[in-house]
């Protein structure tokens, strides 16, 4: 179970590193002829990433889908959350001198 989660967490932070290597893989392998945005290539390198953690995990020990998810979520999102809740904003207090 930790193993997965771990496997999930990898996934997750590098999938903006392993996008431009999809990227040119899908296309040096398929003639593409629609156009492909920049979100549905980062979803395809999740899912590819999320399938080679999930083959891992289950080769090395029992994979669990849920630990997985949890990780890649975190993996994908942790910087973006840790910058949320330790980020410090002063606000102004309200003055009443109406």
């Amino acid at each position: 179970m930790f193993l997965s989660f771990i496997l999930g967490l990898l996934a997750g932070a590098l999938e903006s590193a392993a996008e431009p290597h999809v990227k040119k893989a899908v296309e040096d392998v398929f003639d593409l002829r629609l156009p492909v945005e920049r979100s549905e290539y980062d979803m395809l390198t999740l899912i590819v990433l999320l399938l080679a953690a999930a083959m891992l995990a289950a080769l090395l020990s029992q994979a669990l889908a849920l630990p997985l998810l949890i990780g890649a979520f975190l993996g994908l999102f942790g910087k973006r959350l840790y910058r949320l809740a330790t980020e410090k904003t002063i606000h102004p207090a309200r003055r009443d001198d109406r």
